[in-house]
């Protein structure tokens, strides 16, 4: 059972440390009648040990997350150390993110923001702190939605000899991608943009993934960009059909038959390779597919 230790202040409750054991912790809204406004410092890190509960810090063990609407202050290094969290939940509200907040998250890799308004800085302050490779789900209300990939990058710091001073260096497309932002406002069209970007530094199966979710979740997506993913994947169909085959991606599959014309000799190898995986479902599709596209060749030469 988690137990949360806390202090009671003017702005409502502030969280100062969660002890327990569980992997998937919900942090409540209200805690005796008060709204739970903020965590403090260190909350969910093993660094942040008292002498009663020396074994009780849950960050070594939490895989999940998901924290109150009302929440709106995060304190430095909250969850420094929590190295086996993989999915946070959280609102475009928690606006106050401290510095480190993040640190030693290696495996934070997926992200779900509810976006009640367009903006928040919640989104930048977390996305620059972790530089791994993220999937971020933003929820705008109703059935909107954006699914976001941001690729991973490193910094490097090179001398220059002559001048004196150390330049860095960016390798990886994913600083540029975490910088598109205006006033605290995501711009999804320099967001799509900068898939040329990704073509060149990221790998073919990273970039099969990005086109895909933007085009099944096209909030904020321009007419001109999704040209550009629909035409980089109809360019490179077996190696995205040869992606969803990997991963299992059943849906992936049928979406892009929607609009990529498979000849016959292409469906035989597709037909082939998920037999060969054992993805039965997705070869049933396959055949189907080219049984009704066998079906529709009939007429057009009966015609």
């Amino acid at each position: 059972m988690m137990e949360f230790i806390y202090e009671v202040e003017e702005k409502g409750i502030k969280i100062e440390q969660c002890c327990g054991e569980e992997q998937r912790v919900e942090v409540p809204a209200q805690i005796e009648g008060r709204q739970v406004y903020a965590l403090a410092a260190y909350a969910f890190s093993d660094a942040r040990r008292t002498k009663q509960r020396v074994n009780a810090v849950s960050g070594h063990k939490l895989k999940e997350i998901r924290l109150p609407e009302t929440l709106r202050e995060i304190g430095g290094y909250a969850f420094y150390g929590c190295w086996k969290l993989e999915r946070m939940e959280l609102f475009h509200s928690t606006n106050d993110i401290a510095g480190g907040a993040f640190t030693g998250c290696h495996r934070l890799k997926e992200l779900c923001i509810h976006m009640e308004d367009a903006w928040g800085y919640c989104l930048k302050d977390i996305i620059s702190e972790l530089r791994h490779e993220l999937k971020v789900t933003l929820i705008y209300g109703g059935d909107e939605q954006a699914v976001l990939l941001f690729p991973e990058y490193y910094e490097e710091a090179v001398e220059n000899t002559p001048a004196r001073i150390l330049e860095t260096h960016f390798h990886g497309s994913g600083y540029r991608y975490r910088q598109c932002f205006q006033d605290g406002k995501f711009n999804y069209q320099e967001y799509d943009n900068l898939f040329y970007e990704a073509l060149a530094w990221e790998s073919e199966d990273f970039c099969i993934e990005l086109a895909l979710l933007r085009l099944k979740h096209p909030y904020g997506l321009q007419t001109d960009a999704r040209g550009c993913y629909k035409s980089f994947l109809i360019e490179n169909r077996m190696t995205a059909a040869g992606w969803c085959l990997e991963f299992e991606q059943n849906e992936a599959l049928e979406y892009i038959s929607s609009f990529i014309e498979w000849s016959g000799e292409e469906l035989g190898e597709l037909i082939q390779a998920a037999n060969k995986k054992g993805r039965m479902e997705m070869q049933s599709f396959l055949m189907d597919y080219k049984h009704k596209k066998g079906k529709k060749t009939e007429l057009i030469f009966e015609w």
